[in-house]
C-alpha cells in the first residue's frame, strides 16, 4: 500500500512539475530559486504525505507548500515578483499581449497572485482560497478588483 501511494505521489508530480515552476517562477523572479522552492516543496510534500487525507486534494496542499517555500527565499532575498514574465502571448495581438502583461505587473502582489492561479493556472477560486490561506470570498473580491484594474489601464493607454 505505501509503494502504491507514493508511486501515485511522484506520478503525480510528474504531471504537475510544469506548473509547479511556472507558480514559482512568477512568485520568486528567479529560474534558480523556482527550481529550489519546487525542489524543497515535493520534498516536504512527500514527507507529509501521510497527513493528505484525499488524494483530490494533492495539488492545492502542493501548491500551499510550494507558495510557502516561495516565500520563505523571498523573505532571505528580498525579491519581488512579476507574473507574466514568463507568460506566453497568448493573444493574436502582440501589442495587446504587452498591454496586457503590463496591466498585470502593475497589479500589487496580492491581485498577481490570484490573476496567474485563476488565469494561467487554472484553479477555482475556493482552490485559490486554500493555496493563499484566505477566504473563498476575498479571492473573488481580488479577482473582481484585479479585473477592473487591468481595465482602467488597458483603456487608459
Amino acid at each position: 500500500m505505501a509503494q502504491e501511494r507514493t508511486d501515485w505521489f511522484f506520478n503525480s508530480i510528474a504531471a504537475l512539475k510544469g506548473d509547479m515552476f511556472a507558480y514559482a517562477f512568477s512568485i520568486t523572479k528567479s529560474r534558480e530559486d523556482a527550481e529550489d522552492a519546487v525542489h524543497n516543496a515535493i520534498i516536504k510534500a512527500f514527507d507529509g504525505l501521510p497527513e493528505l487525507k484525499s488524494r483530490a486534494k494533492l495539488r492545492p496542499w502542493l501548491f500551499r507548500i510550494l507558495r510557502n517555500e516561495c516565500l520563505k527565499l523571498i523573505n532571505l532575498k528580498s525579491r519581488f515578483t512579476s507574473i507574466t514574465d514568463d507568460m506566453p502571448a497568448e493573444h493574436k495581438d502582440l501589442e495587446e499581449s504587452l498591454d496586457l502583461g503590463l496591466a498585470i505587473n502593475s497589479l500589487g502582489d496580492e491581485f498577481r497572485e490570484v490573476v496567474l492561479l485563476y488565469y494561467k493556472l487554472g484553479y477555482s477560486t475556493g482552490e485559490i482560497a486554500k493555496i493563499v490561506g484566505i477566504p473563498r470570498g476575498t479571492v473573488m473580491s481580488r479577482l473582481a478588483r484585479a479585473r477592473e484594474l487591468i481595465r482602467i489601464r488597458i483603456e487608459g493607454e
